[in-house]
Parts: C-alpha cells; sequence; structure tokens
C-alpha cells in the first residue's frame, strides 16, 4: 500500500465515522434546543429536565437507525477485509 491510499482510507474512516455519529449529535442537539426553549420559556432550570430528553432521543436514534448503521459498518469492515486480502496476497 502506497501512503495516498492509506490516506484515502483513513478519510474514508472518518467520512464513515461522521455519517454514523452525525444522527446522534443531531437528536442530541435538537432535544437540547426544545427542552432549553422550553426551560426559558417556564423559568425552570433543572438538570434532570435536560438529560433525560437527550437520553431518551438519543435512544430512539439508536432504535430506529441501528439496522442502517449495521449495514454501513457491515459495508465497510468487508471493502477493509478485501483491502486486507489484497495486502496479504
Amino acid at each position: 500500500m502506497t501512503p495516498v491510499d492509506i490516506i484515502a482510507d483513513a478519510r474514508q474512516m472518518l467520512i464513515l465515522t461522521l455519517l454514523l455519529v452525525t444522527p446522534f449529535l443531531g437528536a442530541a442537539v435538537l432535544a437540547s434546543l426544545v427542552m432549553g426553549l422550553i426551560q426559558a420559556s417556564t423559568r425552570m432550570t433543572d438538570l434532570t429536565l435536560s438529560f433525560v430528553p437527550r437520553f431518551v432521543a438519543v435512544l430512539l436514534v439508536v432504535y430506529l437507525a441501528a439496522s442502517w448503521m449495521s449495514v454501513r459498518m457491515l459495508a465497510a469492515i468487508e471493502q477493509a477485509a478485501a483491502q486486507m486480502q489484497e495486502v496479504v496476497e
């Protein structure tokens, strides 16, 4: 493998990581924004009121996106295994 191949593979890995993490971060940010607006409008400041909805939103994303994420990860693992097989041969 040349350094160009290694850099390309590292770039693909980082893009896949960002793609897989984005739904979790989006759900957490959206839940935090909604809860922040609710807390600001009602003047209720409690740490659990911001933590629990974020936790539930992230768990909901895990439940809904698990099959999509597993397909993406399996494709990446199969591609990496094929590339390793080429290097070994």
